[in-house]
């Protein structure tokens, strides 16, 4: 069965997010190196990131994910603010490399006031700071409203725009997907999705899947995430989603709301009945 997992806490220590994950009987996931709203990014000693390593070889947790900061904007008009975001996303990208993390995915920020030619130059200097990785690759995931990364063409012409040796690949969010217009609940933006990534780049491109459910109708802009089949997209959205043969060995994580830990439970046991179904 392919990698299912959840985004997972570091708040008390960097081990609890493999606590969580190995409590949920996850085989896959994801975390924040610190808390994704703060420009301070913690040091974490040698032997925790060596226990940390050792934990995720023990269960067989495959593949790690960090999911950047949000505050990272690579083509912001303050120099400051491009200054501290390049800082942040080397230091970032290195420790996710350290930890043994397979990928670490980024929202690119767009900017209304510039041409893509001027975000995707701006783009290529930010990560060009970061130097070379051991493992770790950045994806670029889709977003429900950017003129960069919102609209499959877009994404796939942003991926060939700031390509590099660091760069492996793209993530799809099913709730993004859905609000930038791709209603993957029914069978013509399912097909819709899947013309236009066999046209514009291929399903090679696609590395992991953010799960989600969306709060908000399809092509409304609005990135508001929901329970798995709570939402617009629903159960029989995510049957034929992931029905798409060439994404059936692609790791999923969810990132669903989580007031208590019984919601990644539900989630994760509404996602693990889909997968036995389409498996049976």
């Amino acid at each position: 069965m392919r990698p299912v997992g959840v985004h997972t806490s570091v708040k008390n220590s960097l081990i609890n997010s493999i606590n969580e994950a190995v409590e949920l009987q996850c085989t896959t996931f994801q975390i924040f190196l610190h808390s994704p709203r703060l420009w301070q990014i913690p040091e974490f000693s040698v032997e925790v990131i060596d226990e940390f390593k050792k934990l995720m070889q023990l269960y067989k947790l495959n593949p790690l994910v960090v999911h950047a900061s949000y505050l990272i904007n690579l083509i912001s008009s303050n120099p400051k603010t491009i200054a501290s975001s390049r800082y942040l996303l080397k230091r970032e990208v290195l420790m996710a490399d350290v930890l043994g993390a397979d990928y670490y995915v980024i929202h690119l920020k767009d900017n209304k006031d510039m041409e893509k030619e001027e975000i995707f130059a701006k783009t290529r200097e930010g990560f060009s700071k970061i130097g070379k990785l051991e493992k770790c690759k950045i994806l670029i995931e889709n977003t429900a409203k950017s003129k960069i990364t919102a609209l499959i063409p877009d994404l796939i012409e942003t991926f060939k725009n700031v390509e590099s040796e660091i760069i492996g690949g793209i993530c799809i969010d099913t709730c993004h997907l859905f609000a930038a217009g791709y209603d993957i609940a029914n069978e013509n933006g399912l097909k819709k999705f899947i013309e236009e990534l066999s046209k514009y780049g291929s399903f090679d491109l696609i590395k992991l899947i953010h799960l989600n459910d969306s709060k908000a109708p399809a092509g409304s802009g609005i990135d508001r995430h929901e329970h798995i089949g709570k939402g617009y997209i629903g159960i029989k959205g995510f049957e034929n989603f992931l029905k798409i043969k060439e994404i059936s060995h692609v790791p999923l994580i969810l990132e669903t709301p989580k007031k208590s830990f019984d919601d990644d439970l539900k989630n994760l046991s509404t996602v693990r009945e889909i997968l036995k179904r389409l498996e049976s």
